[in-house]
């Protein structure tokens, strides 16, 4: 079984084959299978009020559930409340986090996306779409701009973000997104409070703006509150939140416009997740840096650190995924989870609030 693509979020995990099956684990409940096929469970079911059943163990779900029992899938998402995902005939859909063994994730379709799209991506509340041209879609709410549009505070349906360029890869944060361009710069839009546009202000941006970096970029990243570039010479560029070192850097608490990060290491991808940041050099080793305050930089105790650090016992590693606060790591046929755990996002019971060191994850 290859491993073609990695999502994690706050609360699941969901890995994607070679097959188009979707794999995922953590905040997942599973469907009654004596129902009825033609029954669809209520809203309760995805927000239950069982007082037993709240928190981070509302649902904790350690073994991995086939999502798509019948529809190979081409591309995935995560984000807090929903999963997002195309299939490979084109069409989009949003998956709620309740399967049916027999039918897969309940899910509906998000009718008002092209059939040509390229990536997925979701902050907290808003989906984003890329289409083939290299338009930007985006649709849910927009308290903070990040749906990228000035008059826009709800979106029920996708609609296209106007004023950017052709458009060739996207990273969401919690309430901010990014946009690299097919020339190389990058473009950032949404919530500001620590800097996290690098535009020089703290105000949030309902537009897309260009941020100043030099050019070209070759891939960008985003955690919650910070944001990440990496250029074409290999330089690592960071800004925002810094409260715990994730930026790499030591110093200020925030930087509102991109700072240069030193590293001795060259990266082949990285990743952000809350407060911390993570990169697979381009050897396949990973790093991490930032807040470890539930293990996700693999150190043994709770420290935090600007300095990157290895993570002991992964090696060739192809492809990474940071959460807001655990990590996944896959070397194409194996999958890796460690970090938080509380809903059982690293594959086994949440009784295991935190799992210090990569554990691997068994896929049925």
């Amino acid at each position: 079984m290859g491993i073609t693509q990695l999502a994690a979020g706050r609360d699941r995990s969901v890995v994607l084959t070679n097959k188009g099956e979707a794999w995922a684990w953590g905040a997942l409940r599973t469907w009654d299978a004596s129902a009825p096929t033609n029954l669809q469970p209520p809203e309760g079911e995805v927000c239950s009020s069982d007082p037993a059943l709240v928190g981070h163990n509302r649902y904790a779900q350690p073994h991995a559930l086939l999502l798509n029992a019948a529809t190979p899938f081409a591309l995935i998402a995560e984000s807090h409340t929903q999963i997002l995902a195309v299939c490979r005939a084109g069409n989009a859909f949003a998956c709620k986090p309740v399967v049916d063994p027999r039918r897969g994730a309940i899910h509906q379709r998000l009718a008002g996306l092209p059939a040509s799209i390229a990536q997925l991506a979701a902050t907290a509340s808003v989906g984003l779409a890329l289409d083939g041209k290299g338009t930007v879609w985006s649709w849910g709410p927009s308290n903070h701009g990040q749906l990228g549009r000035a008059a826009q505070a709800w979106l029920a349906g996708p609609g296209a973000v106007t004023g950017l360029p052709a458009i060739a890869r996207l990273a969401a944060g919690n309430a901010h997104a990014l946009a690299l361009d097919c020339q190389g710069a990058v473009w950032a839009w949404g919530a500001n409070a620590a800097g996290q546009l690098g535009n020089g202000t703290l105000t949030e941006n309902r537009e897309p703006t260009q941020i100043t970096l030099p050019k070209p970029i070759a891939q960008i990243a985003a955690g919650d509150t910070h944001s990440l570039a990496l250029d074409a010479s290999g330089q690592l560029w960071a800004w925002g939140s810094n409260q715990h070192g994730q930026t790499g850097l030591a110093g200020s608490a925030y930087y509102t416009q991109p700072q240069r990060v030193p590293l001795d290491f060259p990266l082949a991808y990285l990743d952000g997740g809350m407060f911390y940041t993570a990169a697979l050099s381009s050897q396949g080793e990973v790093f991490a840096w930032g807040w470890n305050g539930l293990g996700q930089t693999g150190h043994s105790t709770n420290t935090s650190t600007h300095q990157p650090a290895r993570i002991s016992g992964l090696k060739h590693m192809t492809l990474l995924a940071a959460g807001s606060g655990h990590l996944l790591a896959s070397d194409g046929q194996r999958v890796f989870a460690w970090g938080d755990n509380r809903s059982a996002t690293c594959g086994t019971s949440a009784a295991q609030s935190c799992i210090r060191s990569p554990r691997p994850i068994t896929l049925a």
